[in-house]
């Protein structure tokens, strides 16, 4: 078998990194825009430039402090996601509910996707995952529904869904009543 890989921008986790690795750089440029507006002063400085420097250099500080706690906790939680992925062990969770579907292609982002997971002693463990759904599978998704999951040995509430072997439902009873209705009808 393969080595199971977790791209990036299918989990929540990556999507906080990304949005931490865009932030983090306009955070180090507007440093570089608040030292212009500095070095650009006039001897004698009016209110509007001191305004001007004021406002530049406050967004230092908060773009820096949402761009660097995401980038820093994404980049940890995708690595934990993709330990758990290559190296956790794999059970049959079932989804208990589920929020942010879309079947359209445009508009998909992760889904939240709760789960119950087998305990490694018996019994059930509650796990949310925030992934991707894939776009053939987003129709079959409902609670109810098993999935193929991997879990953390150590933690099992940290679980990641393995696509790869999700297999659609065949939806029989539509068709097993399609067949009645033409039975009685002809």
């Amino acid at each position: 078998m393969t080595n199971p890989t977790l791209p990036a921008l299918q989990t929540g986790a990556g999507i906080a990194r990304l949005t931490g690795a865009i932030i983090t750089p306009i955070a180090l440029v507007m440093v570089g825009a608040t030292a212009l507006v500095w070095v650009s002063l006039p001897a004698v400085p009016s209110t509007d430039d001191w305004i001007t420097l004021a406002v530049t250099a406050a967004f230092v500080p908060v773009l820096a402090g949402i761009g660097l706690p995401l980038l820093i906790i994404g980049a940890r939680r995708l690595a934990r996601l993709r330990r758990v992925m290559r190296d956790g062990v794999p059970v049959a969770a079932v989804i208990t509910a589920i929020t942010g579907l879309s079947t359209d292609p445009d508009e998909r982002g992760a889904s939240r996707i709760d789960l119950a997971v087998p305990a490694p002693g018996g019994g059930t463990v509650n796990a949310r995952v925030r992934q991707v759904v894939p776009l053939p599978l987003v129709k079959f998704m409902a609670p109810g529904v098993r999935v193929p999951a991997r879990v953390d040995p150590a933690d099992p509430t940290v679980a990641v869904i393995d696509w790869r072997f999700a297999e659609p439902r065949e939806r029989i009873a539509g068709s097993v009543l399609f067949d009645l209705a033409a039975g009685l009808i002809s």
